[in-house]
């Protein structure tokens, strides 16, 4: 549930009064400060909250305190010195010399991670594969994590206090929790021996822009100029005169689908049946060919629209006039189905985002059925480039011409044309900018992040990009450094760690596809990362084809809370072989890796390697392995090799690691042409 309006308070009080006008016997906490809190080890200790005003407030904990003088509104801050891991331990809180006190009970010390990012972070743990074994077998119950959920909220000013509540794991509490955060949690744990904490601030569908403080977002220079014009509107009343009664924006899915409506009244005209797209005679030799299932993104059709698919297919003599059946699998988002020119069935309108993966299974009536060459044309109308990026998209085992007999595979080579062309329409209908709504450029930093500061951390866990993906990379690099040096800069850590997830496998396996939007934002996430002393995490051979939210986050999980455990502790452990340059000698491209005194192996017989020559095209390579840390690529009768590509494709099929078992580093080399 996304809160468009502040809660109404915190355990101890409402937190939004006033602080001048609380009564001498009150003493508000923000609610970061509750039973079962985690602070972390080794470093101050920040605690703050309102009392009446010029009073002196005492805090103990462990064997150490703080005083602190609340100012003229009541407000109060102070530090407590740093402690060594341990607990359970009571917090105390005084107003001197006799006023109210707060008690905290079961507080440890330990490490705390802020873990943020969109839906794969945000999926529950009750939705992964391992949790029914975990609640089975007690594990949830012995493990040594307390986590901090912020509410999902989106109110057009800056939020004060984050209305969490701090739960011990158990069988009972820790479904909810996020499965990546939680897992990365308990390795963290077992790794170091103490409790970590972990504050959750995730929201499904969300760029990296809104995450970002609106002072952040000045330094971006393409985000600025988005800002400033934000900036001149959002006091403008006229904002707020569509707004319903009793909330201030419909529902993210509703706004959603508002914004849809509005760009796109109704389905655009089927001007390809009119052509004769769908008849059985109709010449398509001047259309083009793709390979399916596949997305037209990824084939290089950047842009949404419409596109008709056609393919014919041969049937003996004795499936005339016989029913039959037609899978085609998913089709994003809406389609229109024939057969031999005649209508079968069709599913959404190419602007709903729900019929986005549902399986199109259509009857075909025997009295379209003929002996020898039969048609079946799809109209595949995708009008926002959101959820997947057009086209029948599988998987393969599900396209297919089920006859009395047997299964034709319809996999492979279809004709295509394109009907409409939408342009990139995939960020036109979510409002960039609105009150209550958590698309905004710093609407969700403003109400999720901004009331954590200045809780201390020891690191964050970021795992996002999906969004920005659909939107266009190209400047994701920009904007995640910017959300680094932001949060770094408001926590005042400027080693504070980063651990940042990689975007997993998805969609149909492919060595390389040159046009992927998620290789394209891996490359931004690894050289962000790179530039910022960050550490990227590589999770591409981890996906799932037919989902975007991969239900086995145990490994990710697990490589980071290793990263996150060798940061802690000094500790020079392996991580993913990173490319370093290539040098060229005929047509042999010889790589270097960073390989952090580990070697480069093969899981299998090499794989994920395409090389270009200088006309452009594209060409599977060959790879092999030459020293720890080198291997050659190089295609046979490719002479002179302008540019090579690894696992760069939405899932790529790469099989390249480092002797510890993390797979390397997705990359790609471009020779730089001469100067003249």
């Amino acid at each position: 549930m996304l809160h468009t309006q502040p809660p109404d308070g915190t355990e101890s009080g409402t937190w939004n009064s006033d602080a001048k006008d609380l009564p001498e016997t009150q003493l508000l906490l923000n609610s970061l400060f509750q039973d079962h809190a985690v602070f972390q080890r080794g470093a101050s200790i920040p605690v703050w909250g309102k009392a009446a005003p010029n009073r002196r407030i005492c805090c103990s904990l462990g064997g150490v305190s703080s005083v602190a003088v609340s100012n003229a509104e009541g407000r109060f801050f102070l530090r407590l010195p740093p402690l060594e891991a341990g607990g359970p331990f009571e917090l105390k809180i005084r107003q001197l010399p006799d006023g109210p006190e707060r008690i905290l009970h079961d507080v440890w010390i330990g490490e705390v991670y802020l873990a943020s990012g969109q839906s794969n972070m945000e999926l529950p743990l009750n939705a992964l594969r391992e949790y029914a074994e975990m609640c089975a077998s007690g594990e949830l119950d012995r493990a040594s994590v307390h986590y901090f959920k912020v509410p999902k909220t989106a109110y057009p000013v800056q939020a004060e206090d984050a209305h969490g509540v701090w739960q011990a794991a158990s069988a009972e509490s820790a479904g909810g929790f996020s499965g990546m955060a939680f897992l990365f949690a308990r390795g963290l744990a077992e790794r170091t021996g103490c409790k970590v904490g972990i504050i959750e601030a995730s929201l499904g569908g969300t760029g990296a822009e809104c995450w970002i403080s609106r002072e952040g977002l000045m330094k971006n220079s393409v985000w600025s100029r988005h800002v400033e014009a934000f900036d001149c509107k959002k006091y403008d009343p006229a904002m707020y005169e569509h707004l319903p009664a009793g909330k201030l924006m419909p529902a993210p899915d509703e706004q959603i689908m508002q914004g849809i409506r509005t760009l796109f009244p109704a389905p655009l005209p089927n001007e390809g049946v009119k052509a004769g797209f769908a008849e059985p005679d109709y010449d398509d030799a001047d259309w083009e060919s793709m390979e399916l299932p596949d997305s037209w993104t990824l084939a290089g059709y950047r842009h949404a629209g419409v596109f008709w698919f056609r393919r014919g297919v041969e049937l003996p003599q004795e499936c005339r006039g016989r029913e039959l059946t037609l899978s085609l699998g998913a089709v994003d988002k809406g389609d229109i189905t024939y057969f031999n020119g005649v209508e079968i069935g069709r599913t959404g309108d190419g602007i709903d985002l729900a019929p986005a993966f549902q399986p199109r299974v259509y009857r075909i009536p025997g009295e379209l059925v003929r002996a020898g060459r039969n048609v079946i044309a799809v109209r595949a109308a995708s009008q926002v480039s959101i959820v997947m990026d057009g086209g029948l998209i599988g998987p393969a085992e599900q396209m297919f011409l089920k006859t009395p007999e047997k299964r034709i595979p319809l996999t492979g080579s279809w004709k295509l044309r394109q009907e409409h062309d939408c342009g990139n329409a995939g960020s036109d209908f979510i409002p960039q900018c609105g009150p209550g709504e958590p698309h905004t450029m710093h609407t969700l930093f403003d109400n999720m992040i901004h009331p954590l500061i200045p809780y201390a951390l020891r690191g964050v866990l970021w795992y996002q990009g999906e969004c920005n993906a659909i939107s266009g990379a190209e400047g994701y690099q920009e904007l995640l450094e910017n959300l680094i040096d932001d949060w770094r800069g408001h926590w005042g850590q400027r080693r504070l760690d980063f651990l940042i997830i990689q975007l997993p496998g998805y969609q149909r396996r492919r060595t390389v596809s040159i046009h992927s939007q998620w290789a394209l934002l891996r490359e931004a996430q690894y050289l962000a990362g790179r530039s910022r002393d960050a550490e990227v995490i590589v999770s591409y051979d981890t996906g799932d084809e037919n989902d975007l939210h991969p239900r086995d986050k145990h490994p990710v999980a697990l490589r980071a809370a290793e990263r996150a455990a060798a940061l802690i502790s000094g500790r020079d452990v392996p991580r993913s072989p990173a490319f370093s340059f290539v040098t060229s000698s005929g047509n042999v491209l010889r790589i270097r890796f960073e390989t952090w005194g580990g070697r480069l192996v093969f899981h299998g017989k090499p794989s994920g390697f395409a090389i270009c020559g200088a006309d452009g095209a594209l060409h599977p390579a060959e790879a092999r392995i030459i020293s720890d840390n080198e291997l050659e690529v190089f295609h046979p009768g490719l002479p002179e090799p302008t540019a090579v590509y690894y696992a760069w494709s939405n899932f790529p099929t790469g099989n390249l690691y480092g002797d510890s078992g993390l797979p390397a580093v997705p990359f790609r080399w471009v020779r730089q042409p001469a100067f003249a």
